[in-house]
């Protein structure tokens, strides 16, 4: 599998489907684009959130926005004791 451009940052490997749509959905609202990337799998007729729970591509943002996007989410789901999400 190959990595999107050098360009862009791995925010959260492999999330769950819900993970991967809050933290797009909280990102979005504050302008900072972000890509999925992962394994394709052909999947596509049992729907998008099978497909997302398969699959569980790896989220994405540009390099120049990795640490506000770190920030966003950290702030909306803290971290634990081991300073992880």
């Amino acid at each position: 599998m190959t990595r999107p451009s050098d360009e862009y940052a791995l925010l959260l490997a492999a999330p769950t489907a819900v993970d991967c749509e809050l933290a797009k959905n909280l990102l979005a609202v504050e302008g900072i684009p972000c890509l999925q990337h992962g394994q394709d799998r052909d999947f596509a007729e049992l729907g998008e959130a099978v497909h997302m729970s398969v699959s569980r591509p790896d989220l994405f943002v540009p390099k120049a926005a990795y640490e506000r996007a770190k920030q966003i989410l950290d702030a909306a789901w803290g971290k634990d004791e081991d300073g992880e999400r």
